[in-house]
């Protein structure tokens, strides 16, 4: 095994995040693991992500020079179960499905986009190991882990920094892993490799905490500065054989899913690709939330700069934009929703006998770029109609726009470059996208 990683990177972290916090209290077995609260409902958590949205706010600043959202807002997110959703209940998770997701997220979000942003991507992928996984790895990931924490980064394709070795009954394990969103909480990475001496046979892997360590690289770009998105670099980590499957594992399977037979529940009969935008699309239909939010400040307190001396709020024109934003806001967050909804009937439908498709998850993953799209074109309306003394640094409407606009250049999240593969897996043409 290679040796546990000292402090993050090159700069310290408060001595309540050691490496061994992040990974949570070990424990003994996997006997008897219950959630904290066996009896909290989807409602309760959804009400509590709501009233943390003060704290948020006010940590958002100092978030964005930290590069990751404050050890007390962790504490509270660990307690209010956030990172418990998609865990599975034999493990001390909840289980709660894909509207209860996107409503909790959606509400950090809302309060700030980077962080919102840093929350969904870490706790996402617990659905991920619980879905493909089999049994004794997952009873190995998710046993002796306090609380599951877990980025995913995909290295491109074309340069294999990172590299799974056989090695015994397990991998040996070296590479830097990039935008690991989540990564200063995390208790694991969920990371793509490449197999030595067979460059195209590519793995998804999992790494323990202690095998690897976060870079201090995050924060020099325009936004998303709160999003924790480090680079992870493992050095000579070693995992067992069950923590890494082929890619193409990730496809449709359906009801053979490790995860639907052995927890019963079809949440974990899905797609990858069908849920990956939503997660994303979160803190972006946050962020238009946050700018609407925002813009309604100003035109409420500010006046015209022509026409008759009355507030913004009463000139026609900024009516114009408030109407034309708030339906476009409003219109992303409805379709984020019931891409849950959709989530949720494909995935029961698997079950009983009708596939959730590869088009299926494709076409979900073309309305999450849809999404994206919408709220993208509202924070743009808020932002040029809120006057230049709201571009300045410091002020929120600043932040929710280049929050916005680091998402826009995104490369693997082009919505045009990805509606080809789409039309291709339509009409049965060769093509499909390949993690």
């Amino acid at each position: 095994m290679g040796a546990a990683a000292g402090p993050i990177g090159s700069f310290s972290l408060p001595v309540a995040l050691s490496p061994g916090t992040f990974a949570g209290a070990t424990r003994e077995g996997i006997a008897d693991m219950t959630a904290p609260e066996p009896d909290l409902t989807q409602e309760e958590m959804v009400a509590r992500a709501r009233a943390l949205a003060p704290e948020v706010r006010e940590d958002a600043e100092a978030a964005e020079k930290r590069g990751y959202y404050s050890p007390a807002l962790h504490q509270k997110f660990r307690d209010a179960g956030f990172y418990r959703i998609f865990v599975p209940k034999r493990f001390g998770g909840y289980e709660f499905d894909f509207p209860t997701y996107y409503r909790v997220m959606l509400a950090i979000a809302a309060a700030d986009p980077g962080i919102g942003w840093c929350l969904a991507l870490g706790s996402s992928h617990a659905l991920h190991v619980a879905s493909y996984y089999p049994p004794a790895a997952q009873e190995k990931i998710f046993g002796p882990t306090e609380e599951f924490v877990a980025p995913g980064s995909l290295p491109a394709r074309a340069k294999p920094q990172c590299v799974a070795t056989p090695d015994g009954d397990g991998w040996r394990i070296s590479g830097k892993w990039p935008y690991a969103s989540g990564s200063p909480y995390s208790s694991h990475l969920l990371g793509g490799a490449h197999v030595k001496d067979a460059p195209d046979q590519r793995m998804m892997i999992v790494i323990p905490r202690d095998q690897y360590e976060v870079l201090d690289d995050w924060g020099a770009i325009l936004g998303l500065k709160s999003s924790g998105s480090n680079s992870i670099v493992v050095k000579d980590g070693w995992i067992p054989r069950d923590f890494a499957l082929p890619m193409e594992k990730f496809g449709p399977s359906g009801a053979d899913t490790p995860g639907w037979r052995f927890h019963g529940n079809s949440l974990y009969a899905g797609q990858f690709l069908g849920y990956a935008g939503g997660s994303l699309a979160c803190s972006q239909v946050g962020a238009a939330k946050a700018a609407m939010a925002e813009y309604e400040r100003i035109i409420r307190s500010s006046r015209a700069h022509y026409g008759a001396d009355v507030l913004k709020i009463e000139h026609p024109d900024f009516q114009r934009v408030f109407g034309l934003g708030m339906s476009m806001t409003l219109a992303a967050e409805a379709l984020l929703l019931d891409t849950g909804r959709m989530y949720m009937e494909y995935s029961r439908g698997e079950v009983s006998g009708e596939p959730f498709s590869t088009l299926k998850a494709y076409q979900m993953m073309g309305i999450h770029h849809q999404i994206i799209r919408l709220a993208w074109e509202a924070g743009l309306e808020f932002f040029r109609a809120a006057s230049s003394s709201n571009a300045l640094d410091g002020q929120p409407m600043q932040r929710f726009f280049r929050d916005l606009a680091t998402f826009k250049n995104n490369a693997t999240h082009q919505a045009d470059f990805f509606a080809p593969e789409i039309a291709r897996v339509y009409f049965g043409l060769a093509g499909g996208l390949t993690l």
